[in-house]
C-alpha cells in the first residue's frame, strides 16, 4: 500500500507535477509550450468549467512570467495521471503528494526529501460526510464505518481510507454525485475535499437535511510537496524564475544520475 504523506496543519497540498520530458531539457532552451492536464469537472474553488477558477488563474500567471504558451486540457483524473505517467502530457495540475505518484512524477522536494509546503499550489482540507443517521465515527486517528465509503476517481485519499481500513469505492465523477450516493443510502459515507462538498450542500438544499459532515477532517498530518529549486540547472532542467514555480512544480523521474537529491 503506498504510503501517504500526511498534511501541513491539517490541509493536503496540492502540486504541479511535471513529466519527466518537461524537466531534462537543455538549461538554455525553452519549450515551444507546455500541455498540462487536470480534472474535467468543477472542484470549487479552484477548477471550474464556466468561469477560470483558481488554479487557472494561477497557470495564467505562471505562463505570463514563463514566457511560453499553457494550453490546459481537462480530462477525467486517471486518465490525466496515466498521461503524465505515459509522458502524453508535460504536466498535471492539482495533484496531491503520495508515494504511488512520487513513482512516476517529481514533485519539488526539500534537500532532506520531504515535500516542500512552500511550493504547493494551494492547501485543502478532506472530510467525511455521512448520512445523517449513518453510523460513522472518525476521532482523527481511528475510522469506524461499517460500509462503503465514497470517493472520486482516481483521488489519493483512497489509498488512506484503504490504510484506515475502510472498504472504498472511487468510481464516481463529482462530489454531486457522491452527496447524492450518500443521501440514496449507496454509501455510508464520502471522503471529500471540504470546499467542493461545502459548496455542492449549499447549493442543493434538498441534500442538507440528509448529509452531514464529519468532524475532525480526515488529513490532518503534516505534509509537503517540492523539489529543491537549485537542482534544476545541474540536471539539464529549464531555468525558472524565483517565484514563478510557486504552484508546486514536480516532475517524473529521470534516468540522469540524482546523487544531489
Amino acid at each position: 500500500m503506498p504510503k501517504l504523506i500526511p498534511a501541513v496543519n491539517g490541509l493536503a497540498l496540492f502540486a504541479l507535477l511535471l513529466a519527466p520530458h518537461a524537466l531534462v531539457q537543455a538549461a538554455d532552451a525553452a519549450p515551444e509550450s507546455l500541455h498540462i492536464c487536470h480534472e474535467n469537472e468543477d472542484a470549487f474553488p479552484w477548477l471550474l468549467k464556466d468561469k477560470p477558477g483558481y488554479s487557472q488563474i494561477m497557470m495564467a500567471q505562471l505562463e505570463k512570467q514563463l514566457g511560453t504558451p499553457i494550453k490546459l486540457m481537462p480530462m477525467p483524473w486517471k486518465q490525466c495521471l496515466a498521461e503524465l505517467k505515459s509522458g502524453k502530457v508535460d504536466a498535471a495540475m492539482n495533484a496531491s503528494f503520495n508515494a504511488e505518484r512520487a513513482e512516476f512524477a517529481h514533485y519539488p522536494l526539500k534537500l532532506d526529501g520531504e515535500a516542500d509546503a512552500t511550493k504547493r499550489m494551494y492547501r485543502a482540507t478532506y472530510a467525511l460526510y455521512k448520512g445523517k443517521a449513518a453510523a460513522v465515527s472518525w476521532d482523527g486517528k481511528a475510522l469506524t464505518a461499517a460500509g462503503t465509503i465514497g470517493a472520486q476517481a482516481g483521488f489519493s485519499i483512497v489509498a488512506q481510507l484503504k490504510q484506515l481500513g475502510a472498504k472504498v469505492e472511487d468510481n464516481a465523477p463529482t462530489a454531486d454525485e457522491l452527496l447524492n450516493r450518500v443521501a440514496s443510502g449507496r454509501y455510508l459515507a464520502a471522503a471529500l475535499q471540504t470546499t467542493e462538498a461545502d459548496n455542492s450542500l449549499a447549493a442543493l438544499p434538498a441534500l442538507q437535511g440528509k448529509v452531514e459532515r464529519v468532524n475532525p477532517p480526515l488529513v490532518d498530518r503534516p505534509t509537503t510537496p517540492s523539489f529543491p529549486s537549485h537542482s534544476l540547472p545541474s540536471m539539464g532542467r529549464p531555468r525558472v524564475k524565483s517565484g514563478a514555480c510557486k504552484a508546486s512544480c514536480a516532475s517524473r523521474p529521470s534516468s540522469r544520475p540524482r546523487s544531489h537529491i
